[in-house]
């Protein structure tokens, strides 16, 4: 039997090769590239070991169903637990250590003068701005929309070589589906942005940026996906199976609640509002209170009103920086692509 090299990827959509040893040109099974096998070290692959067993994903599910106002009260009673599967999602994790130097100006102001001479003075003074840190990201390697789990947490798992006959006897293995290539530069170029020394700089004379000590890895991440029927609808949980937390969950909404929240935000602002009326000597200054407090109460209980028909919560879910969100967003284009070519 000719001997196969694993744990290869294509650099044009990520998916995962087997390459016959010796072999030099290679055809992407997903994508069709054509692609010349050389010496290089492929990305590395990790997977995290699981630490919970299903029954304590039941358990986990069981108590978020039954926790909360802002969720079904007859969540508890009636939600009815469907099938239970482990499954392990990639995730790109890139490393890298920024270093870097600016020469230029910053802005400053001073107060001279005195008495009716006093006055700001705005000048410029020349500076020197150096960094040198290292930077880590991690973000899905496949498009989540369906999944929800927009981040997960690597510091403390307990990693293990990426073996895809062995995680799939576990559970379900999904590949990546972004590309790697364009990931990697897109969190290396995020990098570089959010440490560059000439930020805030008036002028900049001289600058130097780069990204040393680069590294890629997809890490595989275990997460039970609990599925269950409410009412006629299907919703779906997903539980960290290392350390057995909620990842992402999704369930009906409270309708008494949201009522509640909207109406009791109401009548705080109408009950303030009269008292502070009351007792306010300036009426306009007293008006200005009530109206700036009050569009923060509103604005508050109508989110929760207007959204909370469905709750979404979890550790999972996370709010990306807008640079990397756009990139990101612009890598998910490449999935419905990649999908239609087989990928």
């Amino acid at each position: 039997m000719p001997v196969r090299v694993t744990g290869l990827s294509c650099p044009s959509c990520g998916g995962v090769l087997e390459v016959e040893a010796g072999a030099r040109v290679v055809t992407c099974p997903y994508c069709t590239k054509t692609l010349l096998a050389t010496a290089r070290a492929g990305v590395r692959r990790f997977a995290v070991e699981p630490g919970v067993d299903g029954a304590a994903a039941h358990e986990q599910v069981r108590r978020w169903l039954g926790s909360g106002w802002n969720k079904h009260g007859d969540l508890p009673r009636r939600a009815e637990l469907a099938e239970t599967f482990l499954c392990f999602l990639p995730f790109f994790r890139v490393e890298a250590d920024v270093v870097g130097a600016a020469l230029g100006t910053e802005k400053r102001r001073r107060t001279v003068g005195s008495g009716k001479n006093r006055r700001t003075e705005t000048y410029e003074v020349d500076v020197e701005r150096t960094t040198e840190t290292s930077a880590e990201a991690t973000f899905p390697a496949l498009n989540v929309a369906e999944w929800g789990v927009e981040q997960v947490i690597l510091h403390g798992d307990h990693l293990v070589p990426f073996d895809a006959e062995a995680l799939e006897r576990r559970g379900m293995v999904f590949p990546p589906t972004r590309s790697e290539a364009a990931a990697f530069q897109a969190a290396l170029a995020e990098f570089r942005q959010q440490n560059d020394p000439g930020k805030g700089l008036e002028r900049v004379r001289f600058r130097f940026l780069e990204t040393v000590r680069e590294r890629l890895t997809v890490v595989y991440y275990p997460l039970w996906l609990v599925r269950y029927h409410f009412r006629g609808r299907a919703y779906q949980v997903l539980v960290d199976a290392e350390d057995g937390t909620l990842a992402f969950g999704k369930a009906p909404g409270n309708a008494l609640y949201r009522a509640v929240v909207l109406v009791a935000a109401e009548a705080a602002l109408c009950f303030a509002g009269s008292m502070l009326l009351h007792h306010a000597g300036d009426a306009a200054g007293a008006l200005a209170v009530v109206g700036a407090v009050g569009a923060l109460l509103l604005a508050w209980a109508w989110k929760r009103f207007r959204y909370g028909g469905v709750v979404e919560e979890g550790s999972g879910i996370r709010r990306r920086p807008a640079r990397l969100g756009r990139l990101l967003g612009g890598l998910a284009k490449g999935d419905l692509a990649a999908m239609r070519r087989g990928g």
